[in-house]
């Protein structure tokens, strides 16, 4: 049946009948019809009929002549076209353009309420366009943190006063700076991924292009010649203790074999508590320090980090003045004074206004990305934190809907770099678990459709989340087509928390960092994509005997037998099961054995400061001070495993067509047999297309490595988290894998997260999201990540409110995080030739967005191949 559907969904223009169908696939007409039935969940001719209004929705919209849709889906007269039409969409061709003409008119009315001002266009310009000053501005940072970590090891030798004087030397002397048009101000060393000016390992191979950069920002000969030496002798400072416990020879080997690799994240992958420094503001802060006070270096970083933070806002007052007092133009004026009255206030005292509250905040985050880089440090959920300072203004009749527009265009100006995973989220519910939606949630929708770049956007729903949220959500995903927002399942996310410890009215709040991973706000280090693992090796080791294909010197796996032993698929699957759990507690080792020198060396005062427990039990952030300390693991290969072991138990067990010996063979050799691999490739079942069987050996898989991460947690007393989730890695975990039963060759990639690999699922977007909501999510506190590939002429406004209704489906059936791709081949296509005519054409790659241009070809291949879905 699988070959059926395929076969059906590549010859829908074609003449197509039951018979024919029947006899081309050896069924007679009467198994055929109780089989499909049963397969597909509806009969041979509903089924032709429902996929063929689809396509024939998409070409009325593309303005194709009626008579010529008829004839395209196999009828013979206009009639009987019409309809069928009206059976599936409740009216005629014309009457669906007409409506779906209305709804875009209607868009277009909404769009012209909050245009972006022509003061936020030119900042965008200045934003997206690369300033001469950026990448001087950025060694700024790093020159002023190596200073004062050296003056800091002078004063006090320990780890905790090297880093909190390294952020308060870059506190104290970074020179304020505001553009000409800005409301919100502080500059935040910009769009630059040219140097990694935290971590240069190559620092003397780069060192002439570096040298001259700074020397072009006014860095002087002198200041240049101290900037290399401390750059290279920074890790002598460090009193690094070892770690805890030896690595083991097994996990040495499956590191060798690169089937797993821990890092133990300890920077910039975070959400402080934001809400505190508004509400507080950093004096009220210190008042907090000081209760939990005692004379150690911990809380003597925390106090002297948090008495520099309070003058930021102070160095930009008096910026602001110095401008003013040269200003001629009226309205600029006034403008440069609001500024000067709140930077006096903020982040030093309370924030008052809405105003207050936005730059407030934007002074927090930058302090934040200033302790460890900017990446995946992120905001949390801005529609909450925000909302009673926009809800007070507007009641006081002090701030208008626009002004407040205006003002969040100009935060997320300050937020936009090419590679964005600064995380915001919006909708979600309360403590209480009732919805959380407010005009906030739904502003900040508008706003990054207005502005049209990516901007890392999630939004939290639910069953019960308002249709017109999820529909004004998707609308957005539509416009934009940029991958943003994406979303997230509260019904899932909150059990898999509490599940694992978080209290309910913390798991109720939490939120996303960086792509997907999920934290609690202000009360968790979640140590995201601390651990990698790919699940598709555990196949390769099973069929060798624990050995590596790739590197045959190699036995990083267990002894589960020589695969003749295998009489039946239960006892292959087990094999496999056990050398899973095997790369499982050699990922977990290696976590545990980084987490005490990675924790002294890594120190994090700022984040400590505003994270909960760290003041209360006087531990920093990264030494397992936070109320929540959890390790996410990264499940990766899950669909590619599901899909080797149906083929096999399709192919090798159930038809016996081929043996696991000459199976063995072809994957050893890289398949040399094509037909043998296009059967193994086409000829049972592939994850995505809501196929019951090979469905609940993905979910099976899953649920294995929960269990067995829960195992591991009580082993080694810590709380490891199943994130199934890639991030950019299944490309590179591809090429240094064996060819798979599932009919991948080696060298090519795996499947991204939990989506299907690759053209594999072809029975449509509903489909695809049952296939998706089979997992046992609620087991993945980390999120079961998966994107969407959508044809833009499907993700119409016409089909957003069945969009909308599917996901609200979805959600009560598990579904976790889903992300969109709203672009067709053809053009990613003309794109990869013709980069200079796509330099806006912005794609989800991982649990993030990217311009396509800036991809690397193997990275284009990848998302070109995916899937495109054309019917719902």
């Amino acid at each position: 049946m699988y070959d059926v559907l395929k076969y059906i969904n590549e010859n829908l223009q074609n003449k197509l009948t039951l018979e024919e169908t029947a006899e081309r696939f050896a069924y007679s007409k009467w198994y055929f019809c109780e089989a499909f039935k049963k397969f597909a969940g509806i009969t041979f001719t509903d089924y032709v009929r429902h996929r063929r209004m689809q396509l024939a929705a998409s070409e009325v919209m593309a303005g194709k002549r009626f008579t010529d849709i008829a004839q395209d889906c196999g009828y013979d007269t206009q009639s009987g076209f019409n309809k069928a039409f009206l059976r599936e969409y409740g009216c005629l061709p014309g009457e669906f353009k007409k409506d779906e003409q209305y709804y875009r008119k209607q868009y277009e009315e909404r769009r012209k309420m909050y245009s972006v001002s022509d003061r936020c266009e030119i900042l965008k310009r200045m934003t997206i366009e690369e300033r001469p000053d950026q990448l001087f501005k950025s060694a700024q940072r790093d020159f002023y943190y190596l200073r004062g970590a050296y003056k800091g090891y002078e004063q006090e030798r320990t780890n905790e006063n090297i880093i909190a004087s390294g952020l308060c030397e870059v506190l104290e002397n970074v020179p304020p700076l505001i553009y000409d048009g800005e409301l919100i101000v502080g500059y935040n060393y910009g769009n630059i991924d040219s140097y990694d000016w935290g971590n240069m390992a190559h620092l003397k191979d780069d060192w002439s292009n570096i040298k001259a950069c700074m020397k072009a920002g006014g860095f002087t000969d002198q200041e240049l010649e101290e900037y290399y030496e401390k750059k290279l002798n920074i890790e002598t400072l460090f009193d690094i203790p070892p770690a805890d416990e030896p690595i083991s020879e097994k996990t040495m080997e499956l590191e060798k074999d690169i089937t797993v690799l821990s890092y133990l994240i300890t920077s910039n992958h975070s959400v402080i508590d934001y809400e505190k420094v508004l509400t507080l503001g950093f004096e009220g802060l210190l008042k907090e320090v000081e209760k939990y006070y005692e004379d150690t270096p911990f809380y003597r970083s925390v106090k002297k980090v948090c008495m520099a933070a309070c003058s930021l806002g102070d160095k930009y007052a008096q910026e602001a003045q110095r401008l003013l007092d040269n200003q001629k133009d009226e309205k600029r004026a006034q403008e440069l004074k609001q500024i000067r009255d709140n930077c006096r206030i903020v982040p030093r005292k309370p924030a008052q206004t809405f105003a207050q509250a936005v730059q407030s905040l934007w002074f927090a985050h930058i302090i934040n990305t200033w302790e460890d880089y900017i990446n995946a440090n992120s905001l949390g959920r801005l529609d909450q934190i925000l909302y009673p300072y926009y809800k007070r203004d507007i009641e006081r009749g002090i701030l208008t809907k626009g002004e407040a527009f205006e003002l969040l265009c100009c935060l997320w100006l300050k937020l936009y770099r090419d590679y964005d995973v600064q995380q915001s989220c919006v909708g979600g519910c309360h403590q209480y678990g009732n919805s959380a939606v407010n005009e906030l949630s739904y502003l900040m929708l508008d706003v990054t459709e207005a502005l049209g770049f990516v901007r890392c956007l999630s939004v939290r729903y639910s069953p019960r989340t308002e249709k017109a949220f999820v529909q004004r959500a998707l609308e957005v995903v539509g416009h934009v087509q940029k991958g943003v927002p994406f979303f997230f399942n509260d019904d899932v996310m909150i059990p898999a928390l509490t599940d694992h410890g978080i209290d309910l009215e913390d798991a109720r709040g939490y939120t996303q960092i960086g792509c997907v991973e999920t934290v609690i706000p202000g009360k968790s280090n979640p140590h995201a994509v601390s651990g990698r693992c790919n699940f598709l090796r555990s196949m390769e080791y099973a069929l060798n005997n624990g050995r590596s294909i790739i590197n045959p010197e190699l036995t990083p796996g267990l002894a589960t037998g020589e695969p003749e032993s295998f009489k039946s698929f239960e006892q292959l699957k087990e094999a496999v099961l056990a050398q899973l759990g095997n790369m499982l507690e050699s990922t977990c080792q290696r976590v545990k054995y980084c987490i005490k020198p990675a924790g002294r060396h890594d120190l994090r005062p700022y984040k400590s400061l505003l994270t909960q427990g760290c003041l209360e039990s006087g531990r920093d952030f990264n030494e397992q001070g936070a109320k929540y300390d959890y390790y996410q693991i990264d499940f990766m290969g899950v669909p590619n495993l599901a899909d080797s072991l149906e083929a096999i138990r399709e192919l090798v067990y159930k038809s016996k067509r081929y043996t696991l010996e000459q199976l063995i063979q072809q994957l050893k050799n890289n398949w040399p047999d094509e037909a043998m691999r296009l059967d193994f490739l086409n000829k049972a079942p592939k994850f995505g297309n809501d196929i019951q069987s090979v469905d609940s050996l993905a979910a099976e898989i899953v649920e294995y490595g929960c269990d067995k991460l829960k195992d591991l947690s009580a082993k080694y007393q810590l709380d490891f988290h199943a994130q199934p989730f890639t991030f950019v890695w299944m490309i590179g975990e591809g090429r240094i894998g064996a060819a798979s039963p599932d009919g991948r060759r080696q060298g090519e990639n795996i499947a991204y997260s939990v989506s299907p690999m690759q053209g594999r699922d072809f029975n449509g977007f509903t489909a695809l999201i049952n296939s998706l909501c089979a997992l046992p999510t609620k087991k993945t506190p980390g999120t079961t990540s998966a994107i969407v590939e959508v044809e833009p002429k499907l993700f119409s406004d016409k089909n957003i409110p069945v969009f909308a209704d599917i996901m609200l489906a979805a959600a009560e059936k598990g579904l976790s995080n889903v992300q969109f791709n709203v672009a067709d081949a053809d053009t990613l296509r003309d794109a990869q030739l013709h980069p200079e005519k796509y330099r806006n054409l912005a794609v989800r790659v991982s649990g993030f967005s990217q311009k396509f241009y800036l991809l690397d070809k193997d990275m284009q291949d990848h998302i070109i191949e995916r899937t495109k879905h054309k019917y719902i």
